[in-house]
């Protein structure tokens, strides 16, 4: 079989390439110091959870006429205009909490950087300054442009992942496995429950694959299983390579101010190799900037949509500051809102992604007896769950927030 014209295969592609993004890098950083065992039991339960959710969401999906609907179009079909506003707000705000956690991480990420080559110390917040002007007003070239610079981002992904594995791997210590304080994940569930987020791809993947559900279903477990086993390596490698305490501990790490700069960092303070700390900031890098390029081509196609903005001048002026005036301003004055925001983003996602699809589902089986073409296993016992799984995801980071949990931003 030619695997690069099978239309199944490269839908795998497309749901493992959505899931994977910031939101990796923040793994390491917020489930290290549980220890790899217990992060590896987090990571399986939330790629089950979101599994689940993706399928609920391809029934609900697959219940509208139209093949082209989007998630919006069809909330509005099955829970009327709450349903519509809920989702278009959770939306938004998602877009808004990744769009913050990236400009963060990336500020802190070119701050580095310009201070290791040029000797010039600036601030993070000058960083996400550059970051904005030199990523952020390329997507008022649309589509063309952002394909061509995501390119080379994307090929420079790869060759620095491969890189990682390459010549990390005899870096890593047997001993750094054992151990951990499993405390601290309860905190870093709405972020890994975020970083297995691929749902907004499902109604283009119903349009593309003729709603045939035997290659949807194919499609999302398969493609759901390339984000699993990346952040299986990455966290094996990071763990790995740092111990858990210390100063070049990932608790220390995951308590600092700037966390995805901090570990590059680490590695060179540790290793003494500075070209491995490089390769690490050079993957962490290209993996924040092709994520954030999706993400502001996300907003800025839905803000126009929205709001009914055209794409003159004025127009694109008037979308670039409605893009990116709310997430500077969290960037600017939460100067460790990295992994705060990507945890914000995991409520929005267990609105978007969890509670509602659940609620269209049900009222689509049991409310208006639609006759459908697929149903997930598991019936009222399991949607009920979902549902209550998803309160919880919200619910720790409200706790999170309010320090009812142990957290490395409270000093342990």
């Amino acid at each position: 079989m030619q695997f690069y014209k099978n239309k199944t295969f490269g839908s795998a592609l497309l749901v493992g390439g959505t899931a994977i993004g910031a939101g990796m890098l923040a793994l390491p950083l917020t489930t290290g110091v549980g220890g790899f065992f217990y992060s590896t039991i987090l990571f399986f339960i939330a790629f089950l959870f979101m599994l689940t959710s993706l399928f609920y969401l391809l029934e609900a999906t697959l219940m509208t006429e139209r093949a082209s609907a989007n998630l919006i179009t069809i909330c509005k079909e099955r829970l009327g205009p709450a349903g519509e506003f809920t989702a278009w707000l959770s939306f938004l705000m998602l877009l808004y909490s990744v769009a913050a956690a990236y400009l963060s991480g990336g500020g802190s990420l070119i701050a580095d950087v310009i201070s290791s080559i040029f000797g010039v110390s600036i601030s993070a917040n000058i960083g996400i300054f550059i970051f904005l002007a030199v990523f952020g007003f390329i997507v008022v070239f649309e589509t063309k442009a952002v394909d061509a610079i995501n390119r080379i981002c994307m090929t420079g992904l790869i060759l620095s992942f491969l890189f990682l594995l390459l010549f990390v791997t005899p870096h890593v210590e047997a001993s750094h496995y054992t151990g951990g304080k499993p405390e601290y994940l309860w905190v870093a569930v709405p972020v890994v429950v975020l970083s297995f987020t691929s749902h907004i791809i499902v109604p283009s993947l119903r349009s593309y694959l003729h709603g045939d559900v035997s290659k949807l279903k194919k499609a999302l477990f398969y493609g759901s299983l390339i984000p699993l086993v990346f952040y299986l390596v990455w966290e094996f490698l990071i763990i790995g390579m740092l111990p858990l305490t210390g100063p070049n501990g990932l608790e220390s790490i995951g308590g600092a101010p700037h966390p995805v700069a901090g570990l590059t960092d680490a590695l060179n303070n540790m290793l003494g190799v500075p070209w491995i700390a490089l390769i690490v900031g050079l993957f962490s890098f290209f993996a924040l900037v092709t994520s954030f390029f999706g993400v502001a081509l996300s907003l800025y196609d839905f803000l126009a949509d929205g709001f009914r903005i055209k794409k003159t001048m004025k127009g694109k002026t008037s979308l670039l500051v409605l893009m990116f005036l709310p997430p500077l301003l969290f960037a600017l004055f939460y100067p460790s809102g990295f992994v705060v925001a990507l945890g914000y983003a995991g409520v929005f996602v267990a609105v978007l992604y969890g509670i509602l699809p659940v609620l269209m589902v049900w009222h689509g089986r049991y409310i208006e007896k639609k006759k459908e073409r697929f149903r997930v296993v598991g019936g009222k016992p399991l949607l009920l769950a979902m549902f209550v799984g998803s309160l919880a995801i919200i619910f720790f980071q409200i706790a999170a927030t309010q320090g009812w949990l142990p957290s490395l931003g409270a000093g342990g």
